[in-house]
């Protein structure tokens, strides 16, 4: 599966489809009419033995809870924004085709899934001020106007998640901001920070 709108536009950019095609790999483009779920799940019924996806975290996370559903492995390739998920695999950011080489030689690794709610998540995931700036029209464009605009009820303690949130500090209830991920993040360097 591939969304042609992640990382703005980066499928075509790196030719992802057409250098896919040429392993042998069959590429269906997610569109207003198939999300990357319903793909999956279409090349599964098809007879696919491993999934890939093209895209960013959404579209990662997708096919992954496609691929843990049904027993299929996942191919990988950073095609999204961030490619947060990605980054803690080691995949080349700087470019994603290198990622198509596991459809042949690739190394399996397994990995924890995260679900919250309905939702299935590969690497993380947030509620509260931070989702809310993710959601603001022109974040990527604009990321401190954005966390401008919703932090003033956060920061002045009238706004908050309706949440019960235990940890293996205590309970939080009413957070403001809560972040689950896979793996603990790195903090102790500025180069390394914000990775896991």
């Amino acid at each position: 599966m591939t969304n042609p709108r992640s990382g703005g536009g980066k499928t075509a950019r790196y030719g992802l489809v057409q250098r896919a095609e040429e392993m042998g790999a069959q590429v269906w483009t997610t569109s207003a009419e198939g999300d990357a779920a319903s793909l999956a799940r279409n090349a599964v019924q098809q007879g696919a033995q491993v999934l890939g996806a093209a895209g960013g975290d959404g579209t990662v996370s997708a096919v992954a809870a496609v691929a843990a559903d049904t027993g299929r492995s996942l191919v990988v390739v950073p095609a999204g924004t961030r490619n947060h998920f990605a980054r803690d695999l080691g995949l080349d950011l700087r470019d994603p085709g290198r990622a198509l080489n596991a459809l042949v030689d690739g190394e399996p690794a397994q990995v924890d899934l995260g679900v919250l709610g309905p939702r299935v998540f590969v690497n993380n995931v947030s509620f509260g001020m931070y989702a809310d700036a993710l959601l603001e029209p022109g974040y990527r464009e604009d990321k401190p106007r954005a966390f401008t605009a919703v932090a003033p009820d956060y920061v002045k303690g009238e706004q908050w998640v309706e949440a019960r949130v235990d940890t293996p500090w205590g309970t939080v209830e009413f957070p403001q901001v809560v972040l689950i991920s896979n793996n603990p993040y790195h903090l102790a360097t500025p180069r390394w920070l914000g990775r896991r």
